[in-house]
């Protein structure tokens, strides 16, 4: 008589280490307070951007000639001076920086979503996948279990990288979506550059979450006077270009200048090329990420840090 025996496969590391991938991800919905603080602003801006799209409009031409009044000098010199004036720098300055996609580029895109949203919107999740551990008390349950350390890291990286794209490449399709027209068109331009700087934030915040015992307020202090004061300082130097946001706003300026959508003067944001910008933006991802995970393989933990 042959008993039927199913057989036992030995345990596989990898498996072990796709089991604690899809664990993090799950653990990763039930992170509140950041993701929460992070979604209301996301709807916030959504509803008012919505609002000023049906109210307003995005075409700011009428507003700068009422409030600049550029034709003064043709009611003292004659009309004469009215085809020189409306074919004047002036004008064609004002025409420019007025249009529809140049306003929403410049008030939606690249100053509050590049230098607000987008490193807040990382930190709600990158500083949650071993944040959450530390506070749970869990992490050295976890650093001690029968996997490397570095393997650790990486998976809870690889667990949060879905979520952070979905809030940070997600919430910037809603946003631009509530900006009609104007705002599709700016989604087509810039969501490459959105997608490279969400996964550079991610490598980085989910490194200060490994060396730091509060995370999230080393990651606010991070993003708020390193990466959104330095990025809009009116002033040139290299200084902005150990940014995130510097790589990230070079690939949405050189998108925009394929729609002829103005941005800052070279004298004070000096561009680099689109092939060094995403050059950086990846070596960013894939050398903190490998920096993380020796650091994080060497490090000493305790239950009450």
């Amino acid at each position: 008589m042959t008993n039927d025996t199913s057989t036992i496969h030995p345990p596989s590391p990898f498996r072990a280490w796709l089991f604690l991938v899809g664990f993090s991800f799950r653990q990763m919905s039930r992170v509140k307070q950041m993701v929460g603080i992070a979604v209301g602003l996301l709807l916030v801006t959504c509803l008012v951007t919505s609002l000023v799209t049906m109210r307003f409009g995005w075409d700011r031409t009428e507003m700068r000639l009422q409030r600049s009044n550029p034709m003064t000098l043709q009611y003292a010199a004659g009309s004469m001076v009215g085809p020189v004036i409306e074919k004047s720098p002036l004008m064609e300055s004002i025409r420019r920086e007025s249009k529809p996609l140049a306003v929403f580029s410049r008030w939606l895109v690249f100053f509050l979503f590049l230098g607000f949203l987008l490193p807040l919107w990382n930190l709600s999740f990158a500083t949650s996948a071993l944040g959450s551990d530390r506070e749970n008390r869990s992490l050295i349950w976890l650093i001690t279990r029968p996997m490397p350390r570095s393997g650790i890291y990486l998976a809870k990286f690889v667990a949060l990288i879905p979520w952070c794209l979905a809030l940070n490449l997600g919430g910037f399709v809603l946003i631009c979506l509530s900006g009609g027209e104007t705002g599709r068109k700016a989604l087509s331009l810039y969501w490459p550059a959105v997608l490279a700087g969400s996964l550079a934030f991610a490598a980085i915040f989910h490194l200060i979450a490994a060396l730091f015992s509060r995370p999230a307020v080393v990651g606010l202090l991070y993003a708020f006077f390193f990466e959104t004061i330095l990025s809009e300082l009116p002033v040139p130097g290299t200084m902005k270009r150990l940014s995130i946001n510097y790589y990230t706003r070079c690939l949405m300026y050189s998108a925009a200048r394929t729609e002829d959508v103005p941005v800052e003067s070279t004298a004070l944001f000096v561009p680099v090329s689109d092939e060094l910008a995403w050059f950086v933006l990846i070596s960013v991802t894939v050398g903190v990420t490998a920096i993380g995970m020796w650091l994080f393989s060497r490090s000493e933990y305790r239950d009450d840090a």
